[in-house]
This record gives C-alpha cells, structure tokens and sequence, in this order.
C-alpha cells in the first residue's frame, strides 16, 4: 500500500519482515510490514518540540496500529522465520542477553539507536527447537558471512569508483561516481565494506559526526546527505 504522511512534520520507516531491510514511507510498502512513523510536536508546558512514535503492520492494504510491545512480538515470529529460512541472523539483529538452555533467546532489533526492538524467542517460533542451540549453531557456521554491525567502526560516504558493486539493500548496480555509502564490517579480521545506494540507506540510524568521507564530496552532495539526518 502508499501510505501519506500527514504534514513535514511527520516520517517514517517501515522494515519488510521477509528482508528486515528498512525503508523510508516514501515508496510502496508491501503488505505485512512493520512501520514506525515518527511526528515533531511542540509541548507548550515543556517549552520543547518532543518526538512522538506510533507503530503499526501492514495488513491486507490496511494499516493496523500496535503499541511497541504487541509489534515486538510480531518482529520476534519474523525473526525465528528468517533464522529458520536464512541460516543467519537478520540484519542488525543482535543477542541481547547471555543464551540459557531450554530457555527463551533475547535478541535485540536495533532499527537505530532511539528505535531497538527486544525479541524473544521461543522455541515453538523455532519449530519446537531449543533457542540457544540454534543460536550457537547459526553463529559457528556464519563465522565468515556472518552481518556484523560493530558501533566502533564508521559507515563512510564515497564516489563510486566503477559500476560493478551492487547495492546490498536493493541488489542493483550502483553506477560510477554516484555516491555509495559503505557499512562496515570484518572478514578474517580485516575491514570490508558493503556498499549501498545513497537512496536506499536508513540515514537516521547512523552517526553522521563518525561518517567517513563527507568532507571528501561535493558542496551540494554533502549539503544532501546531511539533509538526511534531520
């Protein structure tokens, strides 16, 4: 469905629970997305403009409201789906707390640092198999593959330096010196990148103060990309 945004005020995101890939509400959301909408308000007794968030899925053309809990637990049956189908974890999923055997796994979302969605789960969303040792198994045999989103290491922005990386969010080529942005991550101890259009990045869940490269580009390309944060 096209969702319409109410005012400038107001934007969103919505994650497709066959991916977890985030998307800006600005584009067609397919049905059985998780959406959080964000809205700037003034609170005359504060004397602050304050952020509220409203969540909701995407059902059947409709938009269903729930408060953060109920859409935690949908994202928790997403989670164990994508695990089962995947053999990884979903992208910026995360272990929260220390894995227990026979008990329930903890996991964390962490859509951006004001947006994490706690997760349990269960072994009946795992098709009766025991959380922990699904877990364990999935990181021994992810050690090189495995999608790692270490705060440490800075995202950075640059020119791209041929046509032949594809995006890693929609899976296109990204043409030759437009901007990429770069998500770190570690191969045999080394720092890799994956590369994705500037237009497919959820920019909000960055550090733009960390963000590598911005001082490198172009006047008005810069001017864009830190448009993105606001």
């Amino acid at each position: 469905m096209k969702m319409e945004l109410s005012s400038d005020d107001e934007w969103g995101f919505f994650v497709d629970p066959e991916t977890f890939v985030i998307s800006k509400i600005d584009e067609e959301i397919p049905d059985g997305s998780f959406v959080i909408i964000k809205e700037r308000e003034y609170v005359e007794d504060i004397d602050r403009t304050v952020t509220q968030t409203s969540y909701g899925l995407v059902e059947g053309k409709k938009f269903t409201t729930y408060d953060k809990r109920g859409l935690s637990s949908l994202m928790s049956e997403a989670c164990a789906a994508y695990m089962l189908k995947n053999n990884q974890f979903p992208p910026k999923v995360r272990i929260h707390k220390d894995l227990i055997p026979g008990k329930p796994a903890n996991l964390a979302f962490e859509m951006s640092k004001f947006d994490i969605f706690y997760l349990k789960i269960t072994d009946k969303l795992l098709n009766d198999k025991h959380p922990a040792e699904v877990i364990n198994q999935l990181k021994e045999d992810q050690s090189a593959k495995f999608a790692s989103y270490d705060h440490e290491d800075s995202w950075k922005v640059e020119y791209a330096k041929s046509s032949r990386a594809t995006c890693k969010t929609c899976g296109l080529k990204i043409e030759k010196d437009t901007v990429r942005a770069g998500e770190p991550y570690y191969y045999e101890d080394h720092l890799n990148y994956r590369w994705h259009h500037e237009k497919c990045i959820f920019w909000k869940a960055l550090n733009k103060d960390t963000l590598v490269g911005l001082d490198d580009l172009e006047k008005e390309d810069k001017k864009r990309i830190l448009s993105q944060f606001n």
